[in-house]
């Protein structure tokens, strides 16, 4: 079973963006953006009775993650796994 993240209540601001903005924003269909979630690639800042929240960071990583899916044929479960890859060098280039 899979958990998923989100930020604290006090992280959400007006500058939050809806499942379906993010989805216009970034031309990557809500469902693909819902399977991301569901994958753990994206975290929601919030998920309230009308719908999903995102963080305006989202549209980046999101914009990457629909490249990445299209160049290397990527599924969301291996697009999970390079991100956390890619979050763990990151990481470990800041030490």
């Amino acid at each position: 079973m899979s958990t998923k993240k989100f930020y604290n209540a006090e992280q959400v601001d007006v500058h939050c963006l809806s499942l379906s903005q993010l989805s216009v924003c970034t031309r990557v269909e809500e469902t693909i953006i819902i399977e991301l979630v569901e994958s753990e690639v994206l975290h929601p800042v919030s998920d309230t009775s009308s719908g999903l929240l995102f963080h305006p960071e989202d549209l980046s990583r999101l914009t990457r993650a629909d490249r990445l899916m299209h160049e290397f044929e990527l599924t969301p479960v291996g697009l999970a796994l390079v991100f956390d890859l890619l979050d763990e060098l990151r990481i470990l280039r800041q030490i």
